[in-house]
């Protein structure tokens, strides 16, 4: 019978405080320059049995020590830190740790930050007013490789994209395309999309990936980026 390894807990800045906890959750670590913030996640996220906290840091410098050396599932980013760049601190961190999946949260909502972030990386971007049942349900969906972005970011995109798309890669994509990729952008799996428009997983991947194509981008994330960036959603 496998042994459960386990993971103790760092606070960076502040020496090394251990709190044991089982490999089998999702390993998470928080970035934020609010230690209330951080306090609050930590308390309401170590409540669930899947999910650990290992890690917090309240600068993006120490953020990218700790993705070097607890290489977390995943991080909770937030965009404004007090040395670097929230979207600097993601290419940062991912660099350090290609398999952490970076989730902006954060209370900036502007386009050009999402989309900075985006192309920086992250597979998620979420504004701290949103439930924290949404907070958790987008660590899951991350951490199985998902990309999630909270609705509400949607609108102030949009006004600011260019409506007229000639000659832009987006003008070749179908109706059902950019549907599909506003269904990516809410954090839907391949499995939920294909029920919703009535055609097979196997399908919306092989769509997908010839959607990435038309982008010349490979990760959902980076879909999202371009559709918004065309004003397609």
């Amino acid at each position: 019978m496998a042994q459960r390894m386990e993971r103790p807990i760092y606070t960076a800045g502040n020496g090394a405080r251990q709190k044991f906890q089982t490999a089998e959750r999702i390993n998470v670590v928080i970035v934020d320059d609010h230690e209330i913030v951080r306090a609050g996640l930590k308390q309401a996220l170590e409540r669930e049995p899947d999910i650990a906290i290992i890690g917090e840091a309240r600068t993006g410098n120490e953020a990218v020590h700790l993705a070097e050396t607890l290489r977390p599932h995943v991080m909770l980013l937030d965009v404004k830190l007090e040395d670097i760049e929230g979207p600097e601190v993601c290419r940062r961190v991912l660099s350090a740790s290609a398999g952490t999946a970076v989730v902006m949260l954060t209370s900036y909502c502007q386009d050009n930050m999402i989309l900075k972030s985006l192309n920086a990386g992250a597979k998620g971007y979420l504004i701290k007013d949103v439930e924290l049942a949404e907070v958790k349900r987008t660590i899951r969906a991350v951490y199985r490789g998902h990309s999630v972005l909270d609705p509400k970011v949607a609108p102030r995109v949009i006004a600011n994209a260019t409506t007229g798309n000639n000659g832009k890669p987006g003008a070749a994509l179908s109706e059902r395309d950019v549907a599909i990729i506003r269904y990516v952008a809410g954090g839907l799996t391949n499995k939920e999309i294909a029920s919703l428009v009535h055609l097979s997983s196997h399908t919306i991947k092989d769509r997908l990936e010839k959607i990435a194509s038309t982008f010349d981008v490979r990760s959902r994330a980076e879909i999202v980026a371009e559709a918004f960036r065309a004003g397609l959603i």
